[in-house]
Order: C-alpha cells, then structure tokens, then sequence
C-alpha cells in the first residue's frame, strides 16, 4: 500500500506542476504576437488584430504603418478598435516623392522627377510587443494587398515586399538609397558597412506566399546605381534571421540560396530583357548562368517598379549548382578575389601570365593550359559573347571565374577554372555586322594567345557556329521575346511610367524587334567574319562549314 501510494502521488505531482506551467504560460503568453490574418491578398477591406501579450502582466503592444520598427512613441495597439486594412494606393506618396534617389537615365544624366500621380501601394503593418520597463519581447510585419485583382500589372509575376526603417533608405547619412550628405553618394558606398537589415516577403506568380525571412540588404551595380530604380542585393545571414540560407526553392527544388538580387535591368533598364533571354537560352553551355523570375516591387509599401528576382554567384551558389566543397571554392570577379584566400589570387595570377605570355600554338603549352582552365567552358563563355557582340565594359571587365583549390575527385571540382555569365545588358547586340572577334582578339591577351593554337581556333568556331544554329536561332529568340512581349508588355509599360516616364509603347516594341533583327542576321554576319579573320579555305579544310 505504502508504495502504491508514493506512485499516486508522484504522478498527481507531475499533473499538478503541468497544470501550473499551462497556467503560467497562459497568464503571461510571454513575449509571442501575431496577426489575426496572414500576408496576402485579399479582394475587400477588414480589420486587423494583433493577438498575444500577456493576460495579466503588463504588455503593451506598438504598431506603424510607414515601414519604421515600433517604438514606444508610436501608436498604441487597443484590442478594442483593430486596424483597418484597405486599399492603400489613396494614400499619398511618401518615399516615391523622394527625388534625391538618382537620375532617370543614364544617358545625358537625365534628371530624375517623382511620379505625380498616386503609386499602387500595399498595407504594411509592423508592431512590437513591450514590457514595463520598455524591452521589446518580440515584433512581426505583415504585408497586405488588397484591391490588387483591380490593378494591371501584376499577372503572371512575382511580387515581393522588402520593409525597412526609412532612415535606412533615405537619412542623409546612413540612407543607403539616397545622393546623402556624405563626401560620395550613399547609393555608391559598399561593403558590410552600408548594409542595412530588412524583412523581405515573396509571393510566387499564383500570389502564394514563398518567402518571409529577416535579411540585410545592400545597393547593387556599377553605374546604374545612379539610376532611381536601383538593383538590391539581399543577403540571409544568421545574425537576422538565424539562418544563413533563404528558406526557400526559389530556383531550383532542393536548393537554398545565400544571396538573391532585385535585379533592375542594368543598362537595359526600362526593357530588362536581355540579361533574362541569354541566360535562358544559354543555360546548357558550358559556363555558369543565372536564372531570372519577374518580380514586382514594394519598397515600404510603395509599388517600386518591375524588378527581375535573380540568383548571385557566390561559394553557395557554386556548392549547389557543382556540389564543390565551399571552403573550397575560389572566385575571381573583374579581376577581384570574391571567394579564397590570397595565394588562390596569386595562381590566378600566375595562370593568366602563363598562358598570356607562352607560345599557346606549341601544343605543350596548349595541353598545360587546358590542365589549368577548362578549355571547353573558356571557348564556350568567349563564343556566346562574341556571338551576341559584347563589348565596352567586356571583356576589360564583367567578367567571372571559378575554380575549387584542390581537386577533389569530381566533375567539376577538379582545380581547373571555368567560366561565369553575368551582365550582358549593355554593349551588344545593337549592329549584327560589328566584327566581335577582332575586338577580342585586340582587347584580350589570354583568348588572342589562346586563338593562335589551331586545335583552339577550331573548336572556337565549331562553338560559335553551334550556338547561331542551335541555342541562339532565330526561331529560339523570336520564340522568346514573343513571349517575353506578352508577359511583360503591361507591367513594364507600368514600372517605366514610374520610373521612366519618358519611355513610350512603341519604345519597347522598337527594342525587341531591334532584339528580333539582330538575331535574324547574326549567324551569316559571324559566318563572314569567321572567313574574314581565319580564311574560307582554313575552315573548310578543317571541316568547318556554314
């Protein structure tokens, strides 16, 4: 009986004491907030509650509505009277009224002028949960569309938020989108110091939510960091959101990326297209591309123009897509270590003198090249280029390589550098006639090097004349900007009235069809200038026809 009695009692004990904790728990609901509905979208206005705090401890719960983390100044969350979530796009301008952000374009530095018409705009609601003594328990963001199935221009793309304290975007002094008061403009600054921390919320092209994730977020680009709509790099660090990857598939299932960009278009920006079109078509060669979604931007709420969501080359991005080891990848960017350690620059280095000062044409030297490079993707990177005519800011510069430090027994994590695709929306493609190669061949020591081996030269031009035939064709291009013209004509039409209003209709038809013409004609005007720089008997003697 006596032990009978000692276990009655121990389990009544552990009843009892669970009993307590739920009350406690129940009582206080400690430091945990949330809406009363999710971000989304939704057809018709409704109130917003914000649940959670404490039942009987003293909690009060702070919100705002301009993008600014909660503080105790702002206004005060009374149960009793939730918020009204509405269409927001009658509100007045607020950040979009901004002209210290950049010019309208590039050439002539035109100047940039706010839009005087009210944007599109979503609801965003942020609030914080406060203790007694003024510590914040926890905080949440909510983003909220509503009236959108009423607006045109957001079919069939991505949409996304990024939210961030204002003073983030636009102080004088640490505002990393603004002209600021600092010696150079804030949107030109770099580095982790002009990196600022932001919520970031994905809707896929059905309008379901994909993303809501704490990240930091940094001003892209080279020039067009000038421009008012500027690209924004995003980065997933553990010290935000306590993960180092986004959690999500954004491009390819199984994959988590470590860096995503809001991709403006570059020189190519009230079109967008071209950086979008030749990584698609192109993803099968041997260098490393990007793929691009459409995606249209909120930036505190307010509709910030046409953005494509795109990946970013980094140690993650080469683990995932060649399953090398990330301390193990090095890359090299426009002459600049991006990943490694300085010995890796300096072997870089040291191959780019090798191969640019030896007799490539002793196939010694050649084979000792093609240990140290990945010959098939050099050619295939520099064939697509050529093809598509770039040129000014390539190949001095735009320009990225990879290797893994040691070989590690792979297909592709065997030591040798390979080639990466970026930025290709300027300098190109505008007269199918101009003769690429011999640019090339002037402006570059390692490919005119390269170019004076015959096993080279041949393999070059079978390539280049492989990609005219299969992957850049035109039935393949027509096909995509087709397309692309369908899908992108009204949202565009939409974010250049925003950003680039000077920017008509037929502005963008003229473009694509200029697109249109260059790949009609480009194959036999590269054919004439295969013969023109290596001979028509030297290709037909090494079985290389049009």
């Amino acid at each position: 009986m006596k032990r009978r009695f000692s276990k009655i009692y121990d389990i009544s004990g552990i009843v009892l004491l669970s009993l307590i904790l739920a009350v406690i728990v129940w009582l206080s609901s400690d430091g945990h907030i949330y809406f009363s509905q999710t971000s989304g979208y939704y057809e018709d206005a409704f109130t917003l509650k914000i649940h959670g705090g404490s039942r009987v401890l003293k909690r009060n719960i702070y919100y705002t509505l301009d993008g600014s983390e909660p503080t105790q100044e702002d206004y005060l969350y009374d149960k009793n009277n939730p918020i009204l979530i509405s269409d927001a796009t009658d509100n007045e301008n607020r950040y979009a009224a901004r002209e210290d952000v950049g010019i309208e374009r590039l050439i002539n530095a035109t100047a940039y002028k706010a839009p005087d018409y009210k944007i599109d705009k979503c609801n965003v609601v942020r609030a914080a949960l406060f203790d007694e003594e003024g510590n914040c328990l926890d905080s949440i963001t909510g983003i909220y569309f509503v009236g959108f199935q009423d607006k045109s221009g957001y079919e069939e793309i991505y949409m996304a938020s990024i939210v961030t304290d204002p003073d983030h975007l636009f102080d004088p002094e640490q505002g990393i989108y603004v002209e600021g008061s600092n010696e150079n403009p804030n949107y030109t600054q770099r580095g982790t110091d002009w990196e600022r921390e932001a919520a970031i919320t994905i809707f896929d092209n059905h309008k379901r939510q994909i993303l809501e994730q704490e990240c930091g977020i940094r001003i892209k680009g080279g020039v067009s960091r000038r421009l008012a709509q500027k690209s924004i790099r995003c980065y997933a660090r553990d010290q935000y959101g306590g993960d180092n990857k986004f959690k999500a598939e954004l491009f390819y299932k199984g994959q988590l990326p470590h860096r995503i960009v809001f991709y403006a278009g570059g020189n190519d920006y009230y079109c967008k297209v071209k950086d979008p079109m030749i990584h698609r078509l192109t993803e099968d060669l041997n260098f490393a591309t990007m793929r691009f979604m459409p995606c249209a931007l909120f930036l505190n709420g307010e509709y910030w123009g046409i953005y494509f969501l795109s990946e970013e080359y980094d140690d993650t991005f080469i683990s995932d897509h060649y399953g090398a080891k990330k301390k193990d990848v090095v890359m090299i960017k426009s002459g600049v270590l991006k990943e490694g350690e300085y010995e890796d620059y300096e072997e870089y280095l040291g191959m780019k003198r090798f191969i640019e000062e030896e007799d490539m044409s002793l196939d010694g030297n050649y084979e000792a090249a093609c240990q140290m490079i990945d010959i098939d993707s050099f050619i295939d990177y520099y064939a697509l280029q050529i093809y598509i005519q770039r040129h000014e800011d390539w190949p001095s510069a735009n320009y990225a390589l990879w290797k893994t430090r040691e070989d590690e027994g792979s297909a592709f994590g065997d030591g040798r550098w390979r080639w990466m695709l970026f930025d290709v929306n300027s300098g190109g493609m505008d007269s199918f006639t101009n003769d690429s190669l011999l640019e090339v061949l002037c402006d570059d020591k390692m490919f005119y090097s390269l170019y004076q081996n015959e096993k080279f030269r041949k393999q070059f031009a079978e390539r280049i004349l492989y990609i005219g035939k299969e992957v850049l064709n035109a039935e393949n291009c027509g096909r995509f900007l087709e397309d692309y013209k369908r899908t992108m004509a009204v949202p565009l039409a939409e974010s250049n009235k925003r950003f680039y209003p000077a920017v008509q209709a037929e502005d963008f038809d003229n473009y694509l069809e200029c697109l249109t013409t260059f790949f009609e004609n480009r194959y036999d005007a590269v054919w004439n200038i295969l013969v023109e720089n290596m001979g028509e008997a030297w290709l037909s003697q090494n079985g290389i026809q049009k």
